[in-house]
């Protein structure tokens, strides 16, 4: 049976992510933060009804040790990496946290996936919002991110 590591378990995509690979008969194991084990009504709602499927582990992005453990313990064969602060204005009003979950989180599970699951798929989730005010529709690797220039710019 195949192991599988979701980071943002409990978003859309996350979500619908699991319950697929359940289909196709994977062990899921889920990264979600602590408060949401605190309040499984609002934090867990959309995978409550496999809740009794998954294998939950509490962790935090912003944690190097926190994932390291569970990657050391679960030694998965495949990640996905889909956890991130996603909205836009979020990452205006908390630039510090936003990095540190959407960058040094990222560095964090891949690190962690090198030292501890080497022969695991690893598989990123960006978005579009990264661009920022596009030219082009859709984006690729060469779409430059408009973003930047607009923060530095305020």
């Amino acid at each position: 049976m195949k192991r599988a590591l979701i980071t943002g378990i409990t978003g859309q995509d996350g979500s619908y992510l699991a319950e697929f690979l359940l289909e196709k008969g994977y062990e899921i194991h889920g990264i979600v933060r602590r408060v949401a084990i605190e309040d499984p009504v609002h934090m867990l709602w959309r995978i409550r009804h496999i809740l009794d499927k998954l294998i939950l582990h509490p962790g935090s992005l912003e944690s190097y040790a926190s994932i390291f453990k569970i990657v050391e313990k679960i030694k998965p064969d495949e990640c996905y990496h889909l956890a991130a602060q996603s909205f836009v204005s979020y990452s205006f009003e908390d630039e510090f946290s936003t990095i540190n979950t959407n960058i040094n989180g990222t560095h964090f599970v891949l690190s962690a996936v090198k030292e501890k699951a080497q022969k695991c798929k690893f598989y990123f989730s960006g978005s579009s919002e990264m661009f920022g005010l596009v030219k082009e529709t859709p984006q690729n690797e060469n779409t430059p991110i408009q973003g930047l220039l607009m923060v530095s710019q305020k």
